[in-house]
Order: structure tokens, then sequence, then C-alpha cells
């Protein structure tokens, strides 16, 4: 990707994330495909990774497929997503997020 794409793909990312209600999470390969770059999935993993500490971006609901949270178990990064999604009403157990009837998962 050259620069025009590759901004467009970051400011398509960040409006999709930033439209992503509480109580929804969204795959890093579906919110790619939104964007308008499937098979980009890994390249949303390294904007959230580098997103600043301060954002208002709601990160924490870019999920893996298999909707789980990306971060090893216990680790800083994982409790401070998990504590975020669980004060949405998600529940995890494990690193999975569980279906939940208010909750949706895309």
């Amino acid at each position: 990707m050259t620069n025009q794409p590759i901004d467009h793909f970051k400011s398509q990312v960040f409006m999709i994330l930033a439209t992503t209600p509480a109580g929804e999470c969204i795959a890093y390969g579906e919110l790619a495909k939104l964007a308008g770059f499937p098979n980009h999935a890994r390249q949303v993993g390294t904007m959230m990774k580098n997103l600043p500490k301060d954002t208002k971006l709601p990160w924490h609901r870019v999920v893996n497929a298999q909707r789980r949270i990306s971060f090893p178990e216990n680790t800083d990064g994982y409790l401070h997503q998990k504590k975020k999604l669980e004060e949405e009403g998600w529940i995890i157990i494990g690193t999975k997020l569980a279906i939940t009837p208010n909750a949706t998962c895309r």
C-alpha cells in the first residue's frame, strides 16, 4: 500500500471503530473488511497496538476471530481489556468472550 491507501485504510478503521457501540465487539479481520481492505487483519492489530495510551477510541472492543482477547492471559493489557469489556456487560471465560443477551460480536 502506498501512503494514500494507507491513510484511507487508517481513517476507515478508526471511523468504524469509533462508531462501534458499547456491548458490541468486532474482529480484527471484520474491521479490515468493513474498511475496504479484506485480508489486512494484522495491520488492524498493529494499529490497535500503536494507539496512544490516552485514546478515546474503543480499542477494547476489537478481538480476534475466535472472540478471544489477543493479549496473553493475566498480562496488564489482557486485564485492562477484560475490565473494559466486563464494564460493558461481557462475560469473559479465560480469554474468550461469552455471548450474552445484550452483547454482539461481528
